[in-house]
């Protein structure tokens, strides 16, 4: 399934926001050099800025019309841009940098730095760019595609083939991930989602709050006994003494929405108040 939507226009990147796309695939099998799944998901939420492109990405995205142009010469494809979707998985797309007219074949071209560059002159596929194609081939359903290593000075061309086994463990990863989008709910952090602190500063407080954090466990488990003992103590009756007031306090259960039958199907999350932000120590 195609979309009649041009690439890198507005349309286009908010689109991009509710799908995953070919780019992202790398991401979530976290072979990107450049993203974690977390920071994926805080992107398509809006609750970071996408970052601006480097050097190398605006050198590529430059090059591409020409690296394409040669491809096409080269092969007698005539590929073209076209954005798809995946037939079954509506949430899974592909911004194609080039499908051929009789929509037999697909071109990825990279217009990559000298290191991949001479990885694909020796017939491999860096690794963080293998997700990408086959998500590629996933979404549009072709055994086959074209993976174009383009510079100034010459060209390589390797043949991909589809890997279903590879592709099913994707389909696993990206279907958690879009659940991870729908209930709000982050993937799990990496050690690249943290920023290594070893100032001075942090390093006193850091280690006051553990002292403080141990000492307020101490205290918790002897005022639950406490709490436990007076409880038992009160015969089940509002009780005072020695600076004490204890009161039996009732409240209503919660609703558990889920279980309204006249609310199945109704998406909810209209209504769901601003994301809050809070910290959590350990």
């Amino acid at each position: 399934m195609t979309a009649a939507i041009k690439q890198n226009t507005p349309e286009w990147l908010e689109m991009r926001k509710n799908k995953i796309g070919a780019s992202d695939a790398p991401i979530l099998m976290e072979v990107s050099p450049w993203k974690t799944p977390y920071q994926l998901w805080e992107e398509k939420l809006g609750l970071s800025k996408h970052k601006d492109q480097n050097f190398a990405m605006r050198r590529g995205h430059t090059l591409e019309p020409k690296a394409l142009r040669a491809y096409n010469a080269y092969t007698g494809n005539f590929c073209a841009p076209e954005v798809v979707f995946h037939q079954e998985r509506k949430y899974m797309m592909s911004s194609l940098d080039g499908l051929s007219l009789d929509r037999s074949m697909v071109v990825e071209i990279k217009c990559p730095g000298k290191k991949d560059h001479d990885i694909a002159a020796n017939g491999d596929i860096p690794e963080k760019y293998y997700p990408q194609l086959q998500h590629q081939l996933a979404t549009i359903g072709l055994n086959e595609l074209h993976y174009f290593s383009y510079s100034e000075n010459g060209y390589y061309l390797i043949e991909v083939s589809r890997d279903e086994k590879y592709i099913e463990n994707l389909y696993k990863i990206e279907e958690a991930f879009w659940n991870n989008l729908k209930t709000f709910e982050p993937p799990a952090l990496t050690d690249r989602d943290y920023t290594e602190k070893k100032d001075p500063l942090w390093n006193k407080y850091a280690k006051n709050w553990v002292s403080v954090n141990s000492q307020i466990k101490e205290l918790k488990v002897k005022e639950k006994e406490c709490r436990d003992l007076l409880i038992n103590l009160s015969e089940d009756r509002n009780c005072i003494g020695s600076g004490v007031k204890l009161q039996k306090i009732l409240r209503k259960g919660s609703v558990n929405y889920k279980s309204v039958p006249e609310l199945e199907g109704i998406d909810l999350e209209q209504y769901r108040k601003p994301p809050i932000t809070s910290w959590r120590f350990s």
